[in-house]
């Protein structure tokens, strides 16, 4: 058995050693270090970035790199500002010289000429045509006008673009890979049926780019030209970083207040550190992870400078920030306790039940931004039968493929354990109580295996419990997602229905790093009002569910009590049967 009553030091980070470490963290030092930049905390990008621009330029060099990340525009404002840090360019371009009806191209004299390099690095999220490669203007009965565009004012530096936007203009994606790698810019007609009014002489193009793109858009690359990335660095924008150490800790510090300094926002006090950090592994959803997401950074400063302090974010400005955040959004989570605590949704927190477990789901509505945690009402029904295992939302087709593949391997448990010498004379049915849409996903597994073996062995669940967990066939219990939510949405149903000091939630062991709850859960399991266990087997949950144990050798348990009953029916099955036998002879005899 691998049972663990988690205490409230358990269920979060440990914020004491935090709190204790934000106070030696001197809060000027970032700001003061000019050359900081985004490239400290994402050494992959810098390395790529390397190889793309290195010290001696080279006809041979790389000159495109994938760099997956969000297209942000907070994040491209970063990238370029870190980018011309590392870049030193000396370049002044290119000038047209028109002549009448000629024109003449000549190297650059001073940034006023008209196709002069503007800058060594620009970012830009979305363009067209004209914005990236310019045009050609010629006015009625006027002279002919050339209009510089991206290519040009960045030529021989980088060029920073969002993949979204050129995947959506395929035209554009071929022109500026061919120019990029012909060294050459060539004038065109952005109408084809009309050609340009005379001869432009090319432009020589040294350019480097680097394309941002989320996982579907790099996806969507690699179908179109799957040949691209063979010629291409790829990196990725590190979302997270590992705490493996205190430096670690001290790294992410510094990496807010980096934030907060590019974003002219009040300094951090050092009595945030703790709360931030906290909002920080429940938004990573792993206290070992903390998050890099300059947006997701952004916002909760932004949020908190709101109710900041004597120019300062501290502990009472996030605490805020974060409240007014969670009401703004809990409108259909509301709605949805409102459904249980007026009993339209029936959820039992107090009695002993057989063959019914209180199982946690996740809900994600669509364009809702956080997931809300459910209590859902399994029941399993047996009757005499073949062995039959009925999954009534897969035959009614309200399950998907993930949970058609956790109760299957339910089923593969239950056969294993209980049908390796003879048939199960029993048949199961197990059913979501009152779910009317398709539901998705194997964390359901564990409770509906313990509502099955409930039903076989007809020992009741204590319903003050709820389970989540997903099984392999072997009966070990595995992690789950979404284990926060689904703890914080039970704990609101047994408050509202009246903590007994009995009532709280069994998850897989594993999740237990996972833990970042909201201040009222923890206050209530340091009163004892509330509990979270965690399990390494479906044997611990039984025995937590029904304090009867599954297999022990020295005491009743619940795996010789379905076997005495299977062996109960067959006995009574073969009784019928060898009457029935015995019958038929006799009849044959007549």
């Amino acid at each position: 058995m691998a049972i663990t009553q988690l205490k409230s030091q358990h269920i979060q980070p440990d914020l004491t050693k935090i709190s204790a470490l934000s106070t030696q963290v001197d809060t000027t030092r970032l700001v003061s270090d000019k050359s900081a930049h985004l490239f400290k905390w994402q050494p992959r990008i810098a390395s790529a970035l390397s190889l793309l621009c290195p010290h001696t330029r080279t006809n041979y060099s790389p000159r495109f790199m994938l760099l997956k990340a969000p297209e942000s525009e907070l994040l491209f404002s970063l990238l370029e500002q870190a980018v011309k840090s590392d870049l030193s360019s000396s370049e002044l371009g290119y000038s047209y010289f028109f002549n009448e009806n000629k024109i003449t191209l000549n190297k650059a004299k001073s940034k006023q000429d008209n196709f002069a390099v503007q800058d060594s690095c620009l970012a830009v999220s979305a363009v067209d045509s004209e914005k990236l490669f310019g045009c050609v203007r010629q006015p009625e009965n006027g002279q002919i006008k050339l209009q510089a565009g991206l290519v040009h004012q960045i030529n021989g530096g980088i060029l920073i673009l969002g993949l979204r936007s050129l995947l959506s203009q395929p035209e554009l994606w071929i022109k500026l890979k061919q120019m990029v790698i012909k060294q050459e810019f060539e004038w065109f007609s952005s109408d084809e049926s009309h050609p340009l009014p005379l001869s432009i002489p090319p432009m020589p193009l040294d350019l480097r780019v680097i394309f941002v793109g989320d996982r579907l858009s790099l996806a969507e690359l690699q179908d179109f030209e799957p040949e691209f990335y063979a010629t291409s660095i790829y990196t990725e924008f590190e979302n997270e970083l590992p705490v493996k150490s205190i430096e670690n800790i001290e790294q992410w510090v510094d990496y807010l207040k980096f934030i907060a300094d590019k974003q002219q926002l009040p300094n951090i006090d050092n009595s945030a550190i703790g709360k931030l950090y906290k909002e920080a592994t429940r938004y990573t959803g792993d206290q070992y992870y903390l998050p890099l997401s300059v947006d997701w950074i952004n916002s909760v400063l932004v949020n908190a400078t709101h109710f900041s302090q004597n120019n300062a974010i501290n502990e009472f400005a996030v605490t805020q920030a974060i409240k007014q955040k969670s009401w703004h959004e809990a409108y259909l989570q509301e709605r949805l306790h409102d459904e249980i605590f007026t009993n339209q949704i029936m959820i039992n927190t107090k009695d002993q039940v057989v063959g019914q477990v209180n199982g946690l789901s996740v809900i994600e509505y669509p364009g809702y931004p956080k997931a809300i945690g459910e209590p859902t009402r399994l029941s399993c029904l047996i009757h005499f039968g073949d062995g039959e295992f009925i999954d009534i939302e897969r035959k009614t087709d309200l399950a998907g493929s993930i949970h058609s593949k956790g109760m299957m391997i339910m089923q593969a448990f239950i056969m294993s354990e209980f049908a390796i010498n003879h048939q199960i004379p029993f048949s199961t049915s197990l059913v979501f109580e009152q779910s009317y849409n398709e539901i998705d996903g194997d964390s359901a597994s564990l409770a509906g295996l313990c509502a099955i073996i409930s039903a076989l062995s007809e020992q009741a669940i204590d319903q003050q419990l709820a389970v989540t967990g997903s099984v392999d066939q072997f009966g070990h219990v595995q992690s789950i997602g979404g284990v926060n939510e689904k703890i914080e949405g039970f704990f609101a149903v047994c408050k509202h229905q009246g903590l007994t000091g009995q009532q709280g939630v069994i998850i897989p062991a594993t999740n237990q790093r996972h833990l970042s709850l909201n201040d009222e859960v923890i206050e209530a399991i340091e009163k004892e009002q509330f509990s979270i266990w965690t399990v390494e087997h479906i044997a611990d949950a039984l025995y937590l569910l029904t304090g009867v144990p599954y297999k022990d050798s020295s005491s009743i348990n619940l795996y010789k009590l379905i076997h005495a009953r299977m062996q109960s029916v067959l006995i009574q099955d073969k009784k019928r049967d060898s009457w029935l036998s015995k019958w038929q002879k006799y009849c044959k005899k007549q």
